[in-house]
């Protein structure tokens, strides 16, 4: 049976090939959705690693140099407004961060653990950044007064870096020593948060550390404080903590919103491209199933005189309606075997930094799945004409 359909399709190769190239094109951007869907609804479901909920992020218009070599009025200046933030009853904490969540900013770093080279995110904060943001510290400790005077930098990494460089193992006490182009002195991590993902719900976990912000050390100053407010704290009070710290340095400019607000516009500027290629790709394969569809119609209007002599030496409707059906599954199957052969050379190509293999699996199954249902619908009208077609139809066709 199987070698007389290979014949079938091999004597109409020329109008098969169309059939194949649709089907193929259909699945890779199907592979392509359902990957991109599994890949942000997983995301979607983890924890971020903080709350965002009541917290305000008031932006200092510093400029980059400022910031990495502050002044010593200015670092002064900074961490009164700190203080200040701190002492309205309506506030539950503040803290100092370079690249807060949702601020549309990240420093990149990259140096040589464990004997390869490690990418990962750097935020620099100050000593109540992990309480400010409600972050759960699952190894060590958060760094803090006790670290004063320490001869190396105490860090804080969260638990995607710790299972990318130190999988099975505590990293607590760990030296990272080599130039990465930020410090010189060794880093010494004392503790490990949670996964931290700053962009929110929609973002990949990426490697991350927190470097000490010490108020008397040199360095860093950071660009933002975030504060906890209470909940249910009216929006009024944001021009009053403006006015209080902007009394404590009038020379920086001050602006001030709600990660609330940062994350709405963070998930619209993630969403709106996403629906929309949502919705190219729906309609792409709708017109690929009309189009299968007319062109398995033509096939059988053409295949009029084979399809009578078939019913006239005794083959049942049945018979015939399942052969054009296996005759589309055969050709999906050489579709869907050459886009299977090409997605699976993304892995090779990088693609696991990007998806997890699990949504690239469920990705590749899904559309795997769509195709060979959308190519069975396709053709069941198409197989339902053939299997109606009598003899006599077969003459008048002459």
């Amino acid at each position: 049976m199987i070698g007389h359909l290979l014949r079938l399709v091999w004597n109409r190769k020329r109008s098969n090939a169309l059939i194949v190239a649709e089907i193929l094109a259909s699945f890779l951007v199907t592979f392509a959705v359902m990957t991109a869907v599994v890949t942000f609804a997983s995301n979607w479901l983890r924890p971020v690693g903080y709350e965002w909920r009541n917290v305000w992020s008031v932006g200092l218009g510093i400029d980059f140099e400022s910031i990495q070599q502050p002044t010593p009025e200015l670092r002064e200046a900074v961490m009164r407004m700190v203080r200040e933030a701190e002492s309205f009853p309506e506030v539950l904490g503040a803290a100092i961060s370079t690249t807060p969540p949702f601020a549309g900013s990240t420093s990149e770093h990259q140096r040589e653990i464990e004997g390869r080279p490690v990418t990962y995110v750097v935020d620099e904060v100050s000593d109540g950044f992990a309480r400010v943001m409600e972050m759960q510290v699952i190894s060590g400790r958060w760094f803090g007064p006790a670290d004063d005077g320490s001869p190396n930098l105490p860090v804080v990494i969260d638990a995607t870096f710790a299972a990318d460089v130190y999988p099975g193992v505590d990293p607590v006490g760990r030296l990272l020593t080599g130039d990465s182009g930020e410090v010189q002195v060794p880093l010494e991590i004392v503790g490990v948060v949670s996964a931290y993902r700053k962009d929110g719900e929609l973002s990949m976990p990426v490697n991350t550390m927190f470097q000490r912000i010490a108020p008397a050390a040199e360095g860093s100053i950071g660009g933002s404080i975030v504060v906890k407010v209470r909940p249910g704290t009216s929006p009024v009070f944001e021009q009053k903590l403006l006015e209080r710290l902007q009394a404590v340095a009038p020379e920086v400019s001050l602006r001030v919103r709600s990660l609330e607000q940062g994350r709405a516009r963070t998930l619209r500027a993630v969403i709106a491209p996403l629906l929309a290629g949502a919705i190219v790709a729906l309609f792409l394969i709708l017109m690929v199933g009309l189009g299968l569809t007319g062109v398995l119609w033509q096939n059988v209007t053409r295949r009029t005189r084979e399809i009578g002599l078939r019913r006239a030496m005794g083959a049942t409707g049945l018979a015939v309606h399942r052969q054009i059906l296996l005759e589309v599954l055969l050709l999906t199957t050489f579709a869907l075997a050459a886009g299977a052969a090409i997605v699976l050379q993304l892995p090779i190509l990088g693609a696991f930094k990007i998806v997890s293999p699990a949504a690239f699996s469920a990705g590749l199954v899904a559309g795997l799945v769509t195709i060979y249902s959308l190519a069975v619908l396709c053709a069941l009208y198409p197989s339902w004409l053939a299997s109606r077609l009598q003899p006599a139809d077969a003459l008048r066709s002459e």
